[in-house]
């Protein structure tokens, strides 16, 4: 009788457990490296280092969530996997450290990214959202462009004869700088978004926009959130000028309110 109740409790105990989901965390570790070069300022060089982390880790994210029956009976496109694996994933850094290589420093960077498929339906709906696909594009190869650019502007830079060409390069590298914190806070803002975290996001998108004031899907996406919040108002601005400003979703909202 004894053995029969043991046999039982362990039965209950697996049944309740947080196993009986099948909910498996997955965690992924990356690493990322980045040369900084003249004018370039180490904050942005260890941006970039952990933007190349990231990378590599939504790809392996990506395949992760791919694998469950849930995203196979959605048929979501690979754009929709991506942002997927965003929303599930969680990313914290590891180590990291600065070295000198050929005067100059060398940026690398180890993360890792924890993925929990808890939340595969809820995300799965978001991942539909067609505005959210095109934000995570859109911001994805604006970082590709980003890192091009910034690759040109070096040689440049190493090729300027006087001292008005290198202002020039070095104020475009600058802006450059700016454009890639303008990202990345709208990045936050996006994950905040996807979790229902409404306050967050509009920090979020508040930041993205003092550094870049023409962000027009920043507007859209804070309007967004304002919306959701129940503040009509704030929402009906934003999306008035992110319309303005050539976002055809917020034209869409605008007509909506």
């Amino acid at each position: 009788m004894k053995q029969i109740l043991t046999v039982l409790f362990l039965l209950l105990s697996l049944l309740f457990s947080p196993l009986a989901g099948f909910s498996e965390v997955r965690e992924i570790i990356c690493e990322g490296e980045y040369h900084m070069g003249d004018s370039e300022t180490p904050i942005a060089a260890e941006s970039r280092a952990l933007l190349s982390a990231k990378r590599v880790a939504i790809e392996q994210a990506g395949t992760y969530v791919e694998s469950y029956s849930d995203v196979r009976d959605s048929q979501l496109t690979a754009d929709e996997v991506k942002v997927l694996a965003s929303g599930l994933m969680e990313v914290v850094v590891v180590d990291k450290k600065r070295s000198v290589i050929e005067e100059g420093f060398h940026f690398w960077i180890k993360i890792k990214a924890r993925v929990s498929p808890d939340k595969m339906q809820e995300m799965i709906k978001k991942a539909k959202d067609k505005s959210i696909v095109e934000d995570y594009k859109e911001l994805h190869e604006a970082y590709e462009k980003s890192l091009s650019e910034i690759a040109e502007f070096k040689k440049q830079l190493a090729t300027s004869k006087n001292k008005i060409e290198k202002h020039k390069v070095v104020t475009k590298i600058a802006h450059k700088e700016k454009q890639l914190r303008a990202h990345m806070t709208f990045e936050e803002g996006l994950k905040h978004s996807l979790h229902d975290e409404h306050d967050k996001a509009i920090e979020a998108y508040t930041a993205t926009l003092e550094l870049e004031p023409e962000y027009n899907d920043a507007y859209h996406n804070r309007g967004t959130a304002y919306h959701k919040k129940g503040h009509h108002d704030n929402a009906r601005d934003d999306f008035k000028k992110a319309c303005d400003l050539g976002e055809k979703y917020a034209c869409e909202n605008l007509k909506k309110l």
